[in-house]
């Protein structure tokens, strides 16, 4: 509370974190716990918040309370389908007289920042956290042509908490069309009403995570800020598969490691029947702890799609933190003959997990006609799988 005045904090974590890639970039690991988890930190260490309302997209409402083991002073709120939306959504749940709408994306606010920025919404009715350009800004037309450069002394970068007497926001929301795609932020709605909004000089840290370079960054400010390091650690999975002999078809052709032998008829099975691949695809399960053969590719097979380097695809696609550094594979079987080809499988292979070459070792035998893959009644794969995971201490 300042002079009075109820103070409601406004997290937004309803984006769709497009530009970030895969996952979303809310609940990424930071120091070993999501990146949200630090805001929400930062807003409950600040004495002046009365109340913290999270605003998540309707279908992941649950998972985003589920992120929170102490609830305490939490409210949770459905967004819509645009930054505007979702941000009235959350100015209309809350009970203060001063609204902090924030980022969920980031992290690194201070509790300082916070405090400074309610105090001169308080006052003036209209402020928000932002530090002045280091850099010379120039706007260009569609074409990047330069068509003005700013006065760099006058040019800020805007950031969040932007905070604003809740009446007079509310009033600025009803009167401005929601759809608008050129709106970006909160302060854009208040200053297409004429409210001045006043800047609060931040820190220079206190920056969004949009795309995953990004999190590079916030990795170096969070280890600097004491919060943890990173380590890594080995791994290492075996992957085995064996596929018989087919008979009757001799129109498709025999595939090891996503190379075909045109003179040698496919392996049984439903896929294309590579066996290399899916002893590498079962050792890549074993990185990960999620398994895909059996399961997702079962269903994938199903709807048409036979290439076993999809498969693996699908596994690398569970990685996380982690990069491959070696596979291994001795090959048992009687024909086809490898070793002419193997410098091809090895190519093959290290193109489909984003290794060097050196990195992929392949050998063949027949064990001397031992077992019946010696004996030329089918091909058996172990597959020897290294990485490297990044983990915080």
């Amino acid at each position: 509370m300042i002079d009075n005045k109820r103070i409601s904090a406004i997290i937004l974590a309803a984006g769709s974190s497009s530009r970030f890639g895969k996952g979303d970039k809310l609940c990424m690991d930071l120091c070993g716990k999501p990146l949200l988890h630090y805001p929400v930190e930062a807003f409950r260490s600040c004495p002046e918040v009365d109340e913290i309302i999270l605003v998540f997209p309707p279908h992941q409402l649950e998972n985003g309370k589920g992120l929170f083991t102490e609830q305490d002073g939490l409210r949770f709120v459905a967004g819509g389908p645009s930054r505007p939306v979702s941000s009235l959504n959350g100015i209309k749940a809350a009970t203060g007289d001063i609204v902090l709408i924030h980022d969920g994306a980031r992290p690194f606010v201070s509790a300082q920042t916070i405090s400074r920025c309610a105090r001169a919404a308080a006052a003036h009715g209209a402020a928000a956290a932002g530090v002045p350009a280091s850099d010379t800004i120039k706007i260009c037309d569609s074409d990047g042509v330069v068509v003005q450069t700013t006065r760099r002394t006058n040019t800020w970068h805007t950031q969040t908490p932007q905070c604003f007497d809740r009446t007079l926001i509310l009033e600025a929301y009803g009167k401005t069309n929601l759809t608008d795609p050129s709106i970006t932020d909160d302060c854009m709605i208040a200053e297409g009403q004429g409210i001045e909004v006043r800047l609060i000089e931040s820190e220079r840290n206190n920056i969004k995570v949009t795309v995953k370079e990004d999190m590079v960054l916030a990795e170096a400010i969070a280890a600097q800020k004491g919060w943890g390091s990173k380590r890594l650690t080995s791994l290492t999975a075996i992957g085995q598969d064996s596929h018989r002999m087919a008979e009757g078809e001799p129109d498709r052709p025999m595939v090891l490691g996503g190379v075909e032998f045109a003179e040698y008829p496919a392996l049984a099975a439903n896929s294309d029947g590579d066996v290399v691949l899916h002893a590498l695809t079962n050792a890549v399960s074993g990185i990960t702890g999620k398994n895909v053969l059996g399961g997702r590719a079962d269903e994938m097979c199903r709807s048409g799609i036979t290439d076993s380097r999809e498969y693996l695809k699908a596994a690398l696609a569970d990685l996380e933190n982690t990069r491959l550094t070696h596979v291994s594979f001795t090959i048992e079987c009687k024909t086809p003959h490898l070793s002419s080809r193997i410098d091809e499988m090895k190519e093959s292979i290290a193109g489909l997990l984003g290794l060097s070459a050196d990195h992929v070792g392949i050998t063949a035998t027949s064990g001397e006609g031992l077992t019946a893959f010696g004996r030329g009644e089918g091909v058996s794969v172990f597959c020897i799988l290294t990485a490297e995971k990044e983990e915080w201490n």
